[in-house]
């Protein structure tokens, strides 16, 4: 028995014309490409999916009612879909046979193991007051709202990928992924690679990020209609990656309400996890301690373990340390937060406008502009000057070339980048394109090479070229002045995950193939390449002075790299969870701070934050407040200071000389990404339920 993905589709197709669902269906006959698929809709009859899956409900009624010795255990009547596909979590109660003039004896059948071979129809245990099984995993609809509004002082411009303005005198516009504002995405097994001007989607790798070496992108529809979940404040929990699955072609399973056994459904927006929650954030990789399928992963891996409600009190161990960076973990505890180093919400302006969670943001290098990319396919260029109290922003709507005219591409903005001197902002985008802009929103060049979803993007420091990395496996060099591709770099075996340049011509690239390439423009080979990771890389970060580079992996440790050695020079283990980001500080020889010491932070799924001195190999501080995993990590320009950012919806300064918490804030929404304007008195931040805020960190 074979089918595959195109199969699958059309018969969902068909269901949504034939139920009427006809605008659905047409948006969803177009993402997946039915016009291109070889099936002969003439010979489908109607009703074909409800029919294939009535014999399959039948069938399943047959095969838990009937016993491996042909004997009826127990009729099942009336089994519903939804039961049909529940898996069993608990083990059946033993099955009393009795034959005539005989005691009642036990059926060994009936294992204590739960054998999902039993002869009975496992007991489903329902939850008071949610109607819901309690599960193991499963696949999982769901809808979640993030409903953000512009606040009437607010006044937005919007510029679409054509550079033509549009005035938006309502203060926000109709959100491309409908009202849920999240994308459900579906891959078929046998997907092939998409024109970059297509329908590619992924999971954000740093933003991500489980994609299979042997495809490069799947389908995607924009989850339109799914308002359904209920926001909780206390409710933010995230979803989880398996340490050991290896990369996988489609986007993170959506969550529905089922609430895994021993954990708590994940969601991409903390908020609606009450009712279910909505596809990971696509630029965010899914940490551990949750619920997550990942379609085209080794065996579909599931890992599943309760995550650290918002409000509770932190129970067990938090993270591990060693005085080293190595050897073995010891349990630390984290410490309460002080009320008296919170930021009052008059040192904080909120900004609405997105319609999705915002994966990323960042400050112009030269005035206090901050720029923001969201899963509703825009990025936006906010003003947040001393002088312009209503926050106006410009919203820069990604579109492509469909029919001869521009459309929403309805894909998640994922990297932005500013030049040098703050003259344009490059964004990558899930569609496959890299687009430049200028400050005014106008829209100066397409940049279309890849084939799927872009994951990195970098300027270089003379700000002449660009450099991108894709779930296509390639890395691309662009000439910023054409837009043209200068050369393309085609030596992962998986998609490349991030990119950072060493100098104007030279770069670093690493990838779910768990290598990092060292390449220079010109040269058709790698200079240098590095292997040691053990599980995917997920950043990759120059120290200031171009010669080491640090890498962080899913296998849980941080490495530092030289030129001049093949093997890591230091293998530092003290994290007990995937390492998501780290930073250097802006210090040391070469930079505007050359007598401070050189540091280096790591931001883990283990809710912890570590500083290291690089020269010695060992963790100076470990940060410990966060209570759910910490996405971001950013230095003040003077290197004094360390923002983090977590899930928990919190975003902490720290001083990095004593790594005490001085400064404090809670958002509405998990966040995605802090970082500090060129000054240092200002920190934004980016999160989950579609909200960019600003801490003035002035007079404090």
């Amino acid at each position: 028995m074979s089918f595959s993905s195109d199969e699958v589709n059309f018969l969902v197709y068909r269901y949504l014309q034939e139920s009427g669902f006809l605008h659905s269906a047409y948006v969803f006959g177009i993402e997946s490409h039915i016009s291109q698929s070889n099936i002969n809709g003439a010979l489908v009859p109607p009703a074909a999916l409800l029919t294939i899956l009535q014999k399959g409900l039948l069938y399943t009624e047959v095969e838990w009612s009937v016993g491996e010795d042909g004997e009826v255990a127990r009729p099942i009547e009336g089994l519903s879909l939804i039961d049909a596909v529940m898996p069993e979590v608990k083990t059946p109660k033993a099955i009393v046979k009795t034959e005539p003039g005989k005691p009642g004896a036990v059926d060994s059948s009936a294992t204590a193991g739960g054998n999902q071979n039993n002869n009975a129809k496992p007991e489903i245990k329902i939850e008071p007051g949610t109607g819901v099984g309690g599960l193991a995993g499963g696949n999982k609809t769901a809808g979640s709202t993030t409903g953000t509004s512009t606040p009437t002082d607010q006044s937005a411009s919007e510029v679409d990928s054509s550079g033509n303005p549009a005035n938006n005198t309502g203060g926000t516009y109709a959100g491309n992924n409908g009202a849920g504002g999240n994308q459900a995405s579906t891959g078929g097994a046998n997907s092939a690679s998409t024109p970059a001007g297509g329908d590619s989607t992924a999971p954000g790798a740093n933003q991500k990020k489980s994609q299979n070496s042997n495809e490069a992108g799947s389908s995607s529809s924009g989850n339109a209609g799914n308002a359904n979940a209920t926001s909780t404040d206390d409710a933010a929990s995230s979803t989880s990656t398996n340490g050991n699955s290896s990369t996988s072609s489609s986007v993170e399973q959506p969550s529905s309400g089922l609430t895994p056994a021993g954990g708590t459904v994940s969601t991409s927006n903390p908020d609606a996890a009450a009712s279910g929650g909505a596809s990971t954030a696509g630029g965010a990789k899914a940490p551990s301690g949750a619920v997550t399928i990942r379609v085209g992963a080794q065996g579909n891996n599931v890992q599943s373990g309760s995550s650290t409600a918002q409000n509770s009190a932190p129970s067990g161990t938090i993270s591990s340390s060693t005085s080293g960076g190595a050897g073995t973990p010891a349990a630390l505890v984290p410490m309460d937060i002080d009320e008296s180093i919170e930021i009052p919400e008059s040192k904080a302006r909120v900004l609405r406008g997105h319609e999705s969670e915002v994966f990323i943001c960042a400050w112009n290098p030269s005035r206090d502009l901050l720029a923001s990319g969201s899963g509703d396919s825009t990025a936006r260029i906010w003003d947040m000057s001393d002088a312009n109290t209503n926050s106006n922003q410009l919203v820069l709507r990604h579109c492509i070339q469909k029919g001869g005219a521009e459309v929403p591409s309805n894909k998640d903005v994922t990297s932005l980048d500013w030049n040098c001197d703050g003259s344009l902002l490059a964004t990558g985008s899930y569609d496959g394109y890299a687009r430049i802009w200028k400050t005014d929103g106008r829209l100066a060049s397409t940049l279309g090479q890849h084939k799927g979803p872009i994951f990195a993007l970098k300027w270089n420091k003379c700000g002449n070229y660009i450099l991108s990395a894709g779930v296509d496996k390639t890395t691309i060099i662009w000439d910023a002045s054409t837009g043209q591709c200068t050369q393309q770099f085609a030596f992962h075996s998986a998609p490349a995950l991030d990119v950072d340049w060493q100098t104007n011509q030279a770069f670093a690239s690493c990838s779910t193939d768990q290598r990092i390439h060292v390449c220079r423009l010109g040269v058709n080979e790698p200079i240098k390449t590095f292997k040691g990771h053990t599980n995917e890389v997920n950043a990759i970060k120059w120290c200031p002075q171009g010669q080491l580079l640090a890498s962080c992996s899913d296998d849980m440790t941080l490495k530092i790299w030289s030129m001049n050695r093949d093997r890591c020079c230091h293998d530092l283990q003290a994290h007990s969870k995937e390492i998501y980001t780290i930073k250097w500080s802006p210090t040391g020889p070469g930079t505007n701070n050359p007598n401070t010491n050189l540091i280096l932070a790591s931001a883990s799924f283990d809710s912890t934050v570590r500083l290291w001195d690089v020269e010695r190999g060992s963790c100076i501080h470990t940060l410990t407040k966060h209570t759910e995993p910490v996405y971001s990590v950013a230095f003040s320009p003077d290197g004094k200071h360390l923002a983090s950012g977590s899930f928990d919806k919190c975003v902490h300064i720290w001083s990095t000389q004593t790594g005490q918490l001085v400064h404090s804030y809670k958002g509405t929404g998990g966040i995605f990404e802090v970082c500090w304007n060129s000054k240092g008195t200002k920190v934004g931040a980016s999160a989950s339920d579609g909200s960019v805020f600003v801490l003035d960190l002035r007079k404090f």
